[in-house]
């Protein structure tokens, strides 16, 4: 048991570091078999990191077909943006009022770290800073439906991060979204609701915008594992 652990671990991670670094398309299909042959490992230890991928949103499996790196339409993705935009909105109408003074050196240290992540070039930890700022004010409101509703679109959202993003190709002097951040930290703080909505409304627009969805040099599945 313990050795298939650790096999499903070496698979789960190589194809995640390959769908990290873009290596890998959106919509390839990860044939078992190639899998198998190139990282000598038996099917089981591929089909448990096979879920464990499709359980955070990176793979979709098809029964009959196989599994395949999620390809979402332009359109998809547009009508996400759309419905988070809604979420975030009333993030700050029930949240907004419920914070504290104490609460805003918090929103400062999120600002740090992800400048520090951009540095580094380390977009796991991005995500991770990224969903935490955003899920601030829902989690501030108490409202356990609010948290879950936003917790779910964010962890949706980490998966266009993962697949799309211009995150590699931003220098941290050059980061709208930072900048943005900023803003919504001051308006936070200084309890401005329509600022804060404005800068919501222009953040999800940027958001979209920096999504790469026609990237190319992408490697094929048998060149990635091979590396």
């Amino acid at each position: 048991m313990k050795k298939r652990q650790t096999t499903e671990r070496k698979v789960y991670s190589h194809l995640k570091d390959a769908l990290l670094a873009r290596k890998i398309a959106p919509g390839t299909q990860l044939v078992e078999q190639i899998i198998s042959q190139k990282m000598a490992v038996s099917r089981t230890p591929i089909r448990h990191a096979l879920k464990r991928l499709e359980a955070e949103g990176l793979v979709q499996i098809i029964p009959n077909r196989g599994a395949f790196v999620v390809h979402p339409t332009r359109e998809e993705i547009i009508s996400f943006f759309e419905l988070r935009k809604e979420i975030e909105f009333l993030t700050v109408k029930y949240g907004l009022p419920k914070v504290r003074k104490s609460d805003i050196p918090k929103l400062y240290s999120f600002l740090e770290e992800e400048q520090e992540t951009y540095r580094q070039k380390d977009l796991l930890k991005y995500v991770e800073l990224n969903k935490q700022f955003h899920l601030f004010l829902a989690e501030v409101s108490g409202n356990k439906f609010l948290i879950r509703y936003m917790d779910e679109m964010l962890t949706q959202s980490n998966v266009y991060l993962f697949l799309f993003d211009v995150f590699y190709h931003v220098e941290p002097g050059e980061n709208v979204r930072f900048r943005e951040h900023e803003e919504m930290v001051k308006a936070i703080e200084n309890r401005d609701q329509q600022t804060l909505l404005e800068l919501i409304d222009l953040h999800m627009k940027h958001s979209f915008d920096d999504l790469r969805l026609e990237e190319s040099g992408y490697s094929s599945l048998e060149s990635v594992l091979e590396e």
